[in-house]
This record gives structure tokens, C-alpha cells and sequence, in this order.
């Protein structure tokens, strides 16, 4: 059966080096604010909770792409284990592919959630 909607991922398997957190932010819904509503942060349709952005570094990344953002929903902001400017990895990672129709070009792209994150496991050190 093929695989549909969100692909449940290891943070080790899309993240190949260390990355950095770069910040934390509430994801605003367009329509809410344009509404004027007084709370415009965008709610997960899954929990309920509000979204939160985290905006990280990726070194292993092409340039151009480096910054990526990861989806947490949390009912308070998420704060990341060693602040900003640190490594971290995310837990609960998943991958949606998605179809952006919103260029030229259509093209297949990715978006990222998350259920947290945590301070980064140390490898262990090889023999030598």
C-alpha cells in the first residue's frame, strides 16, 4: 500500500549534520488577521493546538535553502533545550509532500512538523 499525507521520519535521516535554531515563532493565519481577529495565530487541524514556526539552520543544505522551517503544534511556544543559536533535534518528525502551485512552474515540494524537539544525541566516538 502506497504511503499517503504525512511520512513519519527519523530527524538523523533528513538532517545528516548538526542544525542550528534560529527561532521560534506563532504562525499567523492570513484570513484571521485579515479578518482582524484580536488572536490571528493559525490552530493545527489535527489538536487544536497553535502553530508555532521554527525557523533552523541546515549547513548540509543547497545554498539558498538553508533555512528551513519545522510546524510544532504546542499550546505555548516551544523553547528550544539550549536557546537560540544551538543545536537541537526534532522528535516526532514528519515529512508532507505537497504540490506548490503557487510559481510559475508547479512543482512538488516539502513541508515539515514536528512534535518537539530536544537537545542532540552525541555520537559516539570511533576508535581510531
Amino acid at each position: 500500500m502506497a504511503v499517503e499525507g504525512r511520512i513519519n521520519v527519523r530527524h538523523e535521516d533528513i538532517f545528516t549534520q548538526p542544525i542550528l535554531i534560529l527561532s521560534v515563532d506563532a504562525v499567523e493565519d492570513f484570513d484571521k488577521r485579515k479578518a482582524g481577529n484580536v488572536d490571528p495565530q493559525e490552530l493545527d487541524k489535527q489538536t487544536g493546538q497553535r502553530l508555532w514556526a521554527v525557523s533552523l539552520l541546515d549547513p548540509s543544505a543547497q545554498q539558498g535553502r538553508r533555512e528551513i522551517k519545522v510546524k510544532i503544534p504546542a499550546d505555548h511556544q516551544p523553547v528550544p533545550p539550549a536557546g537560540l543559536m544551538a543545536p537541537a533535534e526534532f522528535e516526532g518528525l514528519q515529512v508532507i509532500p505537497y504540490m506548490d502551485s503557487n510559481r510559475a512552474k508547479p512543482r512538488v515540494a516539502i513541508a515539515y512538523r514536528a512534535t518537539g524537539f530536544k537537545a542532540p544525541v552525541k555520537a559516539p566516538r570511533q576508535a581510531s
